[in-house]
Formats: C-alpha cells, sequence, structure tokens
C-alpha cells in the first residue's frame, strides 16, 4: 500500500482539530519569533530604522499568515471524537508549559543572584528549546524535535562567543528564526500535503 506525502513526512492525517492545533502553534511560533527577534535586535545593539521594520513587516506576515487560516478553520464543525482528542492534550500540554515557565523564572532568578545577566538569554534558549521536545510527542509533529534542537544547540553555541551584543544577538536570533522557520514549514505542510482540507 502507497503512502500518503503526509503520512512519508511524518505529518498526521487530516481532522479539523488537529489542523486548528497546527495552525495555532504556528501563530504561536509566528509572535514569539518576532518577539525574540526583536530582543536580538535591542540586546544586540544594532537598533536601526530599517532593521526594525524588516524584522516588523517579517513578524506581520508570520502572524498574518496563521491567523487567516484559523479564522477559516474555525467554521468548521469539530466531531465527538475531534473534540474528545482535543481535551486529552490539554492535559500533559499545560504541565510541558508550566516546567518550562517555571525553569526560566529559576534561571533568571539563579542568574541574578549570580549577576550574570549576560547567560540569560542562553539559558532561556535551552529551556525553551527542551520544552519542544516534549511538544514533539503530544502533538504529533515530529518537526518540533529539529526546533528543540536547533533552539538549544544554537543558544549553547552562541556561548562561544565573546561576551557582548554579537553573543545576545545570536542566541536570540537563532531562536526567533528557528521558530519562524518552524511556523512557516507547519503551515507549507498543511497546504501542499492536505491539499483536500478545507483552507484558505
Amino acid at each position: 500500500m502507497t503512502e500518503s506525502p503526509g503520512a512519508i513526512l511524518g505529518i498526521p492525517s487530516f481532522n479539523v482539530a488537529r489542523l486548528r492545533g497546527r495552525t495555532r502553534n504556528a501563530l504561536i511560533g509566528g509572535m514569539f519569533g518576532a518577539v525574540w527577534l526583536f530582543n536580538g535586535v535591542y540586546w544586540g545593539g544594532i537598533g536601526g530604522n530599517a532593521l526594525s521594520t524588516a524584522v516588523a513587516l517579517c513578524g506581520i506576515a508570520f502572524v498574518t499568515w496563521p491567523a487567516t487560516r484559523l479564522r477559516s478553520l474555525r467554521r468548521l464543525p469539530l466531531s465527538g471524537e475531534d473534540s474528545q482528542h482535543r481535551i486529552a492534550l490539554r492535559g500533559p500540554y499545560w504541565v510541558d508549559v508550566a516546567i518550562e515557565c517555571l525553569a526560566c523564572i529559576g534561571a533568571v532568578v539563579w542568574l541574578a543572584h549570580t549577576r550574570r545577566y549576560d547567560l540569560i538569554p542562553q539559558s532561556f534558549g535551552v529551556i525553551i528549546g527542551l520544552h519542544f521536545l516534549p511538544l514533539a510527542k503530544i502533538f504529533r509533529m515530529p518537526i518540533y524535535y529539529a526546533t528543540g534542537a536547533v533552539m538549544a544547540s544554537g543558544a549553547l553555541a552562541s556561548l562561544a562567543i565573546p561576551t557582548g551584543n554579537v553573543r545576545n544577538l545570536s542566541a536570540c536570533g537563532v531562536i526567533g528564526l528557528s521558530l519562524w522557520a518552524t511556523a512557516a514549514v507547519i503551515l507549507w505542510q498543511d497546504r501542499i500535503f492536505l491539499p483536500k482540507a478545507p483552507i484558505t
């Protein structure tokens, strides 16, 4: 039996709840990607109208794209199975988010105590990257393994750069661009490999 392109690439079979969830994840990635890149511009000390405008325009695109698709998907009814699937994911998801938030708070408190404020972007990058690994299993989205690995390894690799603006820019840039790239891949996969999905 021939597998569909989506199955070959690890994309779950289509249903309304799953596609809504993937689109919502892409929207969140688009928003946080913009936040991290703006932080990179600020902490990197390279603020300028041209660069800030470019980040803002890309950020608008990465938010508008999934937001428009999600709006069209909300018109579709959820089956009983879809609703049960969505409810089943809430517990594991919020546990993962709670652990991520507590780890970030703990890292900030410890780094402030030791006066190593320069390591905050890197610590967040590692924590957020690790946060994506269980999400990959929870949402059945293998791409999140790559997202988490790139974030964590990129943040750690930036430590090889001497403390300063370039290191901050590198860490924030890797995190932000990873989120944008992930959002783009998710939306592209859903559009190309799920052509029967009623999306705009």
